[in-house]
């Protein structure tokens, strides 16, 4: 393809008024399709455009492409195959008065590239892919996305698309940021990769999405979020890596509805004291084989914790290893999990809080709590053996807490140092071995406990004392 660069400059003096533009510069686009066309500096007043197939449409600085007052669900641009939109101009919504539309629409098309393009005040979406593959966007702004008293508009949304890239872009007062969107019965989304983006001031979700595969998340910034940070749903085969993660109000990091091979490595998450629990595990269906390694999470919230389950039997087959959990509130459990089995909680250097439980297995069997150390920030004032630095809870005949491994943990600290409260069914088979901790609690009925309890000691290297609670 020969690209021919043509300037509107000589054939198209802007006016001052908002004049539609339209006809001129689609005639215009049209007579030369599969060239290179420079858009002249000033506002251009437009309905909507279709850029031709193999057509590179630059939007220089000083270029503002305006959307005409509408109540019509119309794009701005419209793309097809092998089109380019480029520059450092800017595409107005003008959502105040244009109540409906999007600012680029590309449905079922290939080989796409946006980059540099600012886009404002949309009433939808800023950029919408349906049903495309091989598209590129790149260092582009999106500021003010989506109408006020609706919340399904986002920066960028990726529907039922393959191999796209959404990299080095800000995104600044969408209602959500980055999404994708699959479908069974059209297609997933497959092989997407959103990396160093910034996204702040979202009313819902930072970067999440539903029914994705081979879905990357890496280095990128999310601020200030209405729901959640980044968020797996019915997806599999996603990785979230090295991004940081502030100030979301449910969750930093969450995993919804089925979610399959998740890792989740090297993220920042921090909730200040207004904001929810920094990783969340949620949802209707099972999720499984979910990771969360090397991760630093900092939660403020009075009863937030550093990550918790919410609801039975929706995820199996976690772990959480080499990662720093600090929560802050009174109420708040560094890891608490909560009628779900299959945990492995291992190698974590530091799980610091100020709540009377560092990490809570309550109604969790058939898991393993080894190799981390486990410090109280202030003084406990819970009293013996009512809650534990590990705090493994019967919470019911279907989630009795049973058959755990609890080994080589160093806990500090906590009134009730390591806690075995099968009070429902005393043959827990828990073993508790191998650490260091004040002291050891467990429930007694008839004199008898079915757990196990072998070469714990304290920091002084003595036996670690043990008491039985009725």
């Amino acid at each position: 393809m020969t690209l021919v660069t043509y300037s509107l400059l000589a054939l198209l003096v802007l006016p001052t008024r908002p004049v539609d533009q339209t006809i001129k510069i689609q005639k215009l686009l049209n007579s030369q399709a599969g060239k290179t066309v420079v858009l002249p500096k000033g506002t251009i007043w437009i309905s909507t455009l279709n850029v031709p197939q193999k057509t590179h449409l630059v939007i220089n600085a000083g270029t503002i492409v305006k959307g005409l007052p509408s109540e019509q669900p119309l794009p701005l641009l419209n793309l097809t195959n092998d089109v380019q939109v480029t520059g450092s101009g800017k595409l107005d919504g003008n959502r105040r008065y244009r109540t409906k539309g999007v600012g680029i629409r590309a449905f079922d098309s290939q080989r796409v590239k946006i980059a540099n393009i600012a886009i404002t005040e949309t009433a939808e979406q800023g950029i919408i892919l349906a049903g495309c593959s091989n598209v590129a966007i790149s260092k582009s702004r999106i500021i003010g996305c989506g109408a006020k008293g609706v919340n399904q508009f986002q920066a960028i949304n990726i529907v039922t698309s393959q191999d796209v890239v959404v990299t080095g872009c800000y995104i600044d007062g969408a209602q959500h940021g980055i999404q994708w969107w699959g479908d069974d019965i059209k297609k997933w989304c497959e092989r997407i990769i959103i990396n160093q983006n910034t996204v702040r001031n979202v009313t819902g979700g930072g970067i999440w999405g539903n029914k994705g595969e081979d879905i990357l998340i890496d280095n990128n910034s999310v601020t200030t979020c209405g729901d959640v940070g980044i968020d797996f749903e019915s997806s599999r085969n996603g990785r979230a890596i090295n991004n940081s993660v502030r100030n979301c109000k449910n969750y930093g990091l969450a995993v919804f509805f089925a979610s399959k091979a998740i890792l989740f490595s090297k993220n920042k998450i921090y909730q200040d004291i207004n904001f929810g629990h920094g990783i969340g595990l949620t949802g209707e269906g099972q999720s499984s084989d979910i990771t969360f390694s090397n991760n630093t999470v900092s939660v403020k919230g009075l009863n937030k914790c550093g990550l918790i389950t919410d609801g039975a039997n929706i995820v199996t087959n976690v772990i959480i290893e080499r990662s720093t959990f600090v929560t802050t509130g009174k109420e708040g459990i560094p890891i608490r999990i909560l009628d779900n089995n299959n945990f492995r909680i291992v190698d974590n250097p530091s799980i610091r809080g100020i709540s009377p439980v560092g990490i809570s297995l309550e109604g969790s069997s058939n898991s393993v709590v080894s190799n981390n150390r486990i410090v109280h920030l202030g003084a406990d004032a819970s009293i013996f053996g009512a809650k534990g630095g590990i705090f493994v809870y019967y919470r019911s005949n279907l989630f009795p807490s049973k058959n755990n491994v609890i080994k080589n943990n160093f806990v500090s600290g906590y009134k009730t140092g390591m806690n075995d409260d099968c009070w429902g069914d005393v043959n827990s088979n828990n073993l508790f071995e191998n650490n260091i901790t004040p002291n050891f609690a467990h429930r007694i009925a008839n004199g008898n406990w079915g757990g196990k309890s072998s070469s714990n000691s304290t920091v002084n290297h003595e036996s670690s004392p043990v008491k039985a609670i009725k």
